[in-house]
């Protein structure tokens, strides 16, 4: 019999070649046993050997895997079958794959805290290492996460938040969609350094030296914990795995919803072929994920996932909230979501979205590009050409951004740039809220507002429905009408909404 962790005899006496010590004894027990505690996990050899079948790297890419085909596939048939009824469906299997992980993540974290080394894991967790904080990397990842886990600039809240009531407090839903988001991942931390302290106390190792992201943790760390479970550990694999799962397709749900809206939205007469667009763009989402269960799929998904839906996401945050603060105007935005809630929005979230936000995101990508590394999986080194794929994933997410701006400008230019780019950045006559009760509030409120800044100190007038980048030049009635004769029935015109408020505040600003 010998202890658990330490070598056997027959382990022993294939290492007795290796060196003798200088009394003359024919083993040698220093080299070993270290090599034995340092050695990969069962865990980490499965799921790159059997479940990745994983290539030595990108350059010796492979053939798609028929197993992760399969799985893939399944996933998809899952998530079409979900959302091919429509948005009601949906909401009513998230009651249960929204709450279901928490009694997982529950379970595995009583059984967490009572394996050996917990206490160590959780203690690394919650001791700060302060030299880190001058990494970019740290940065990078820890801002990449906070958009990936809220879902920020992704396009999937504000998809739907579009199906709640106009009056919806959208500031609430903020709130506390950031309190459970930052509380589900300090739980989850919870559970993931209990395993690893354990981990590291069966090896004999550092907490950090077991520490691992992605992928690793999902398939390697929590899986060691579920099969030490006292009872039935077959019965708690097949929940954890099932929650992955769960999981999984939960996040797909508002991804490929946010897709469709999209797809909808452009092209309204879409709409009544949603069901045949869904399965469609399924279709299509199984196809490109093939190339990822190939036996070099998985540092393709790295670098997808450094550059593509980790960098991308900050540059596109960044456009989102200089455009609607210093494009659309800021006070139009605090008057929209004043016609929404009733008061405008406080200090607090002012502060936020014209300078805190922006900075923030500003220094993350500044620092993050000074400070640049190439990503790495494990050992495996990416080639130069391997990291221009991440750089091509990465212009391939944004370049619709300067596209888009390119095509309505050619669209709408009229011989003048100035004027232009004026034109284009201005609401519609057609924007604002769906309902015209809604809109007539909106159109009270920024005549208040105009008022307001008309009696302001001094008696001088200054525009209150843009930001720096609005442009408070009068325009024209024609304009509006699309007809360059000034003469028009006014009777005709005032039945218009949209034109009657122009003719009131002498505007081309529409409300929203």
């Amino acid at each position: 019999m010998h202890r658990r962790g330490s070598p056997s005899p027959a382990r022993l006496k294939a290492c007795s070649g290796h060196r003798h010590s200088s009394s003359g004894s024919k083993y040698h027990l220093t080299f070993c046993p270290v090599r034995l505690l340092l050695r990969p996990s069962n865990g980490l050899l499965s799921f790159r050997n059997h479940v990745l079948g994983l290539s030595d790297g990108l350059d010796n890419f492979g053939t798609p895997q028929l197993h992760l085909v399969i799985a893939l596939f399944v996933a998809w048939i899952l998530v079409a079958g979900c959302l091919v009824k429509g948005i009601q469906s949906t909401g009513k299997v998230v009651y249960f794959t929204a709450t279901f992980p928490y009694l997982v993540l529950t379970i595995l974290l009583v059984r967490g805290a009572t394996l050996p080394g917990a206490v160590d894991g959780l203690k690394y967790l919650f001791t700060p290492t302060w030299e880190r904080l001058g990494e970019a990397k740290v940065w990078s990842a820890a801002a990449s996460q906070v958009f990936y886990s809220l879902g920020s600039a992704c396009g999937g809240l504000l998809t739907m938040a579009s199906y709640n009531k106009f009056s919806s407090n959208c500031q609430r839903d903020a709130v506390i969609v950031g309190m459970m988001d930052t509380f589900t991942s300090f739980y989850g931390g919870l559970v993931i350094f209990s395993i690893l302290g354990f981990m590291a106390h069966e090896r004999g190792v550092a907490v950090d030296q077991v520490a691992s992201s992605g992928s690793g943790l999902a398939f390697i760390a929590y899986p060691e914990a579920v099969a030490r479970m006292p009872q039935v550990p077959p019965l708690w694999s097949c929940l954890f795995f099932f929650m992955l799962m769960i999981l999984g397709i939960d996040s797909m749900f508002t991804t490929l919803e946010t897709v469709i809206t999209a797809f909808v939205d452009e092209v309204p007469n879409l709409r009544r072929w949603k069901r045949p667009l869904t399965i469609g763009l399924c279709v299509v989402q199984f196809l490109l994920g093939i190339p990822l269960t190939c036996n070099g799929g998985q540092y393709l998904l790295t670098l997808i996932d450094e550059y593509a839906a980790g960098m991308s996401l900050l540059f596109v945050a960044l456009f989102e909230v200089v455009v609607i603060c210093y494009v659309y105007g800021f006070r139009k935005f605090f008057l929209d979501i004043e016609c929404m809630l009733g008061a405008k929005p406080n200090i607090y979230w002012r502060a936020c979205w014209l300078a805190i936000t922006p900075a923030t995101i500003l220094f993350v990508i500044i620092f993050s590009c000074v400070q640049y590394t190439p990503p790495e999986y494990g050992s495996y080194h990416y080639t130069p050409g391997g990291i221009a794929i991440g750089w091509l994933s990465l212009v391939c997410s944004l370049m619709f951004i300067p596209i888009f701006m390119v095509v309505q400008f050619c669209r709408n230019y009229d011989g003048n740039i100035l004027q232009t780019l004026r034109r284009i950045n201005k609401p519609t006559s057609e924007w604002g809220p769906a309902l015209e009760e809604n809109r007539e509030k909106r159109r009270q409120l920024d005549v208040a507002a105009d008022d307001a800044e008309d009696v302001s100190e001094d008696g001088s007038t200054h525009s209150s429905r843009g930001g720096p980048g609005d442009d408070s030049e009068k325009q024209p009635i024609e304009v509006i009408t699309g007809t360059a004769n000034p003469v028009f029935d006014e009777s005709i015109a005032r039945s218009n909404p949209a034109i009657n408020y122009a003719l009131q505040v002498k505007s081309l600003d529409s409300p929203c």
